[in-house]
């Protein structure tokens, strides 16, 4: 008696799943379609439809559904429109429009001035795209490993000028030159006169000379002085 009411109950328990998994088919088929057309998959896509009657039609109707395909596709106004095309030859049509989200970086904790963001440091956040400002970061690599500016508080989305890449070099840190100019390679040592990350302008001591030279920072410990820099 005890294992036929446990059959009975997995019977039910299985056919509720497959009925709550079967009835997620049409707007996941039509979900993973509009994913395909935008090619980005940074952005998650949130579909509704022209007419919420005709969809619920479809999906009552979905074990006779033989294909789904994108007839339609308007990124300029976020607009779609599919076929459904039936077993027994029929077809029918229905329209929607989409939302696009991106999850933006947001701080995990208080980020104080100077710190290097690491990835414990920042969670995401769902943001629809058209609400998300440009002067925001929409991506993890444009955060990760940065230097915070300024200070920022815990669950703040990052502003882009909030950070910058990180002083590899220091003032007064040793560094080596290396004078570069047509055929000519020259390599000596310096120190650094400043702070920078790899890219910036830097000015720099040669130990030798006593000369200050203006270059820039190729890498920790490395200022290139002339070629493009000229």
């Amino acid at each position: 008696m005890k294992l036929l009411s446990f059959l009975l109950f997995l019977c039910i328990t299985l056919l509720t799943l497959f009925a709550i998994a079967d009835e997620d088919f049409v707007g996941k088929t039509i979900n993973g379609l509009l994913q395909e057309k935008i090619q980005d998959n940074r952005i998650i896509v949130e579909q509704e439809y022209s007419s919420k009657s005709k969809f619920d039609k479809i999906k009552s109707a979905q074990d006779k559904i033989d294909s789904i395909i994108v007839e339609q596709f308007e990124p300029k106004n976020s607009s779609f429109r599919v076929r459904v095309n039936y077993n027994d030859g029929k077809a029918e049509t229905l329209s929607g429009r989409y939302v696009s989200y991106v999850m933006a970086p947001i701080a995990a904790r208080y980020i104080k001035f100077g710190d290097v963001i690491q990835q414990s440091d920042v969670t995401t956040i769902k943001v629809r795209i058209d609400s998300l400002n440009s002067e925001y970061a929409s991506e993890l690599n444009e955060v990760v490993g940065m230097q915070a500016k300024t200070y920022i508080a815990a669950g703040k989305m990052f502003k882009i000028n909030e950070v910058t890449s990180p002083n590899v070099i220091k003032n007064n840190d040793p560094v080596n030159i290396i004078y570069s100019s047509g055929v000519i390679n020259l390599k000596t040592v310096g120190i650094a006169m400043g702070n920078g990350a790899v890219g910036d302008m830097i000015k720099v001591k040669n130990s030798s000379s006593g000369v200050v030279l203006l270059g820039q920072i190729v890498n920790k410990n490395t200022v290139k002085i002339g070629g493009e820099n000229e």
